[in-house]
């Protein structure tokens, strides 16, 4: 019954989606009969560019719904020739080079929309920052992910002043051909035209903005300037509207509860995967554990750069453990401890080296996404060793501790996940370990770190959200809390 009504619900949302549209289409005609009322045409162009901009950002916000196996956060490609599947309106079902931004038209039809116009009856057009579109993905898809586009004001002033408030779409609005007509092409019969941004966007000479330069990522709002004899000319008439990462993670905000009960089951199954490894080396009586790896990396979105260091006591979380595996003997059947896996079809199950394989491959896509966002220690006793040895935390012995640096209680390792930014806090530099973590953690979770610190979990407030996990001596995982780990 919930289904069918969530059906219904959805037809009608097209059903009402198709009546603007249709009715735009009318208010655009009456306007162009009855000459130049800019005015209404500009309300019909912010009314079709707030309409996708709210199309764009619920696509993103339930991404990870509508898509198995994915995250929350990505955008469309835009419709790049109208000749994928699903024709025109349809997103591209790939957008050239990850990572790399990419312009065509709105794909309305992806989003579930009526082809969209502005008042000048031009279908709307759509930038989207390569770091957000959804094919080829980026390594990295989380509440820290950068937009590559820059917004200008009509004076050539950026409206985006820092490097983490860059948007990752823009929507234009082509105003009417200056100089050159928007060339018919066929196949295209909802919206007409070519899919060549430069017939449809401007080119503002004064300011050195090229609306249809993807290259340059680059987008300047209407403006007229003066020619050489001082006469008024509109130089620029596209209409621009912009998305941040500010506005799709703060959309995620009535969602922010199942987020963060996923990224918090996430820490746990990273950490017992850990834990895991300890129970497969050469003896069961040697319970070493894998080296992490390093906080500065050349590609943080890569997983090729997370391998295990040698006498690292402290990093991010290792994708590749070949180093430690060497040393421990151990019997993992990869030298990648964090593997997706492989699926079993004749058991109907996943494969992999967690302790819970089906669990991990659900995470994985989590753990893939926000794998910047996890940091590890190891305990001096429990570094990779070839040793038989039951390790023991005792006063004679190097172990770790939490909210406590002389207490009895110690720990082989500590698992932290960073949370959200703080006021006093900024990701554009990955490498800065205050950017991510809190408290003692800080300045303990470092390159110089020898297996004996004191590490820090509390209830999450203002100037403190680590999420930390606890392995014991005998290889289980707790939870942190103000009381440290039980």
């Amino acid at each position: 019954m919930k289904t069918l009504k969530k059906q219904s619900g959805y037809a009608l949302l097209i059903i009402v989606s198709l009546m603007l549209a249709a009715t735009s289409a009318v208010a655009v005609k009456a306007i162009n009969n009855n000459g130049n009322n800019q005015i209404a045409r500009d309300k019909l162009t912010a009314a079709a560019l707030a309409q996708a901009k709210e199309a764009l950002i619920g696509y993103a916000i339930t991404y990870g719904d509508t898509h198995s196996g994915e995250v929350q956060g990505y955008l469309p490609c835009p419709d790049t020739s109208g000749l994928d599947i699903g024709g025109e309106g349809a997103a591209a079902g790939n957008c050239g080079t990850q990572d790399i931004s990419v312009i065509g038209k709105l794909p309305w039809k992806t989003l579930h929309l009526a082809p969209l116009r502005g008042g000048d009856s031009e279908c709307l057009w759509y930038a989207v920052s390569g770091t957000y579109k959804n094919n080829p993905a980026t390594g990295l898809m989380n509440w820290d992910t950068n937009g590559q586009l820059q917004v200008y004001a009509p004076d050539g002033t950026t409206l985006l002043t820092t490097p983490d408030h860059q948007a990752v779409a823009v929507i234009i609005s082509p105003g009417m051909a200056l100089g050159t007509a928007h060339p018919p092409a066929s196949g295209t019969a909802s919206c007409g035209g070519s899919y060549i941004s430069a017939n449809y966007l401007d080119n503002d000479t004064v300011h050195h903005i090229n609306n249809s330069d993807i290259a340059a990522g680059k987008f300047i709002q209407r403006h007229q300037d003066r020619d050489v004899n001082g006469n008024v000319i509109l130089t620029v008439n596209d209409q621009v509207a912009y998305i941040t990462k500010q506005d799709i993670w703060n959309a995620m905000k009535k969602r922010e509860e199942a987020l963060l009960s996923k990224l918090d089951s996430m820490t746990l199954q990273t950490a017992s995967c850990i834990a895991e490894y300890g129970k497969k080396n050469n003896s069961p009586t040697n319970k070493s554990l894998p080296w992490p790896t390093r906080l500065t990396l050349s590609d943080y979105g890569d997983t090729a750069f997370y391998y295990d260091k040698k006498n690292l006591f402290a990093g991010r979380v290792p994708y590749q453990v070949d180093i430690s595996r060497a040393k421990t003997g151990n019997t993992i059947n990869s030298d990648y401890l964090l593997t997706k896996g492989t699926y079993n079809t004749h058991t109907g199950h996943w494969e992999n080296n967690c302790p819970n394989p089906d669990n991990w491959a659900a995470i994985y896509p989590w753990w893939y996404n926000w794998k910047e966002h996890l940091f590890y220690a190891v305990s001096e006793r429990f570094k990779p060793s070839s040793s038989a040895t039951n390790p023991v935390c005792d006063s004679s012995h190097q172990c770790l501790h939490v909210n406590n640096p002389i207490n009895t209680d110690s720990y082989a390792a500590v698992i932290i996940f960073a949370g959200k930014t703080l006021t006093f806090q900024s990701r554009t530099d990955k490498s800065v370990i205050a950017n991510y973590l809190e408290g003692v953690n800080t300045t303990n979770m470092t390159g110089s770190a020898n297996g004996n610190e004191n590490y820090q979990a509390d209830a999450t407030n203002s100037t403190f959200n680590d999420i930390v996990y606890c392995i014991k001596e005998d290889l289980s995982v707790v939870k942190g809390t103000a009381a440290g780990c039980p």
